[in-house]
């Protein structure tokens, strides 16, 4: 037990922690001793998925009105439209939403590397709804101009097309001489990676198979404080000072009353969230569910998120994450086979690259592991590539 002289001063250092300032809030004492936990449902707020209509859609107007342009530019000029999009800029949820405009479209949304010319081609075949089997694309291409007249493919992630390897483009190129014999009679939507878009115009000049392009723009501040307000609706959110915080402010914070004091350690926590996010909303969205501290009852206790600092990477880092930004995602043995590494030598960087919480898993369709940039990192990742690897990407 406590005597009450150390119960007085271990107080004190709780309060100073979690900005409190009367014994009225002493219960906090108990949630800063506990390990941080959230309500599932608070959690679920925060759940990254993509939206499906043009009303449930923020912050894309211009994005849709480009759409709309570019169809009607289809329409009289048969030039395909590529998006160019950073993860998590919310170009699924723009291009679903987008089906307003031509609700036949059909999405091909490839979770998983299409790898050979069957799956393309039986994935083609699907969306357009042909019972008819084809062993070609040039076949495939061949009823297409005899049958079809006019008709919308959405395919999501045309960088899943390729390997970085020798004849790994093969099949990537065969596809974009598919899409110019059938763009009079099939409006072809093509979503890219940003960096698999720098990759592939320096080696393959991809850019010049579209003639419109559409560069998503970042999300408006605004648009993302909205978004993280309507998130805790029905939650009181209460605003905690930053680990680190200057003398200065500290000192102004305690000159303020209660609700002046909110106010500004509100303010900063946005600042803090946009200067992190740099209009991203997925990577907004992270931000703050990283940032709540604790809940208790209606009240949500939010401590601006302190970003860890990447250490030094060894090159062999570097040429692992570039492999995946470049194809969004790689199993280990696609690593091996691009970087032509060895099977434990990909796995020890893995690993390695795991623990520091760079990357992070998902599952394709097969079962198999996929390994993708974690979207915390993102942006200080591409700088470690611009860097150390002499890359201009923006």
């Amino acid at each position: 037990m406590f005597s009450s002289e150390k119960w007085q001063k271990f107080k004190n250092i709780i309060f100073k922690v979690l900005d409190i300032e009367t014994d009225e809030e002493v219960s906090l004492i108990e949630e800063a001793e506990e390990i941080r936990q959230l309500p599932d449902e608070y959690l679920e707020r925060f759940t990254l998925y993509s939206l499906q209509s043009k009303e449930a859609l923020k912050g894309r107007e211009n994005g849709l009105l480009s759409l709309e342009r570019a169809y009607d530019n289809w329409k009289i000029v048969k030039a395909p439209l590529l998006v160019v999009t950073n993860p998590g800029e919310g170009a699924t949820s723009l291009l679903h939403a987008s089906t307003y405009i031509y609700p036949s479209a059909r999405i091909l949304e490839s979770h998983e590397a299409i790898d050979t010319y069957q799956k393309l081609i039986n994935h083609l075949q699907k969306d357009l709804q042909i019972d008819q089997e084809f062993k070609t694309l040039k076949d495939l291409k061949d009823y297409i101009v005899e049958n079809i007249e006019e008709s919308v493919i959405i395919l999501e992630n045309i960088e899943r097309l390729f390997i970085r390897k020798i004849n790994g483009f093969n099949l990537l190129e065969d596809f974009l001489l598919f899409l110019h014999a059938t763009k009079k009679h099939i409006y072809w939507i093509i979503s890219v990676n940003k960096y698999s878009f720098y990759f592939l115009n320096r080696v393959k000049f991809f850019s010049s198979h579209f003639p419109y392009v559409i560069n998503l723009n970042p999300i408006e501040n605004q648009e993302l404080k909205e978004d993280i307000l309507a998130r805790n609706s029905g939650y009181s959110m209460v605003f905690l000072k930053p680990d680190t915080i200057t003398k200065k402010l500290e000192n102004q914070l305690k000159k303020l009353s209660k609700e002046e004091r909110q106010k500004q350690l509100e303010e900063l926590f946005f600042k803090k969230l946009f200067e992190f996010a740099n209009g991203n909303m997925s990577k907004a969205i992270l931000y703050a569910r990283n940032s709540a501290f604790n809940v208790k009852e209606k009240s949500v206790y939010i401590k601006p998120y302190e970003p860890k600092i990447i250490e030094e990477l060894k090159l062999s880092d570097l040429f692992i994450l570039e492999a995946i930004f470049q194809h969004r995602a790689l199993t280990i043995n696609e690593l091996n086979v691009v970087l032509r590494n060895s099977n434990r030598q990909s796995r020890l960087t893995i690993e390695k690259l795991l623990e520091k919480n760079l990357i992070r898993t998902t599952q394709n369709k097969k079962g198999d592991t996929e390994y993708r940039i974690n979207l915390m990192y993102l942006d200080e990742l591409k700088n470690r590539l611009r860097e150390r690897l002499n890359r201009n990407i923006k």
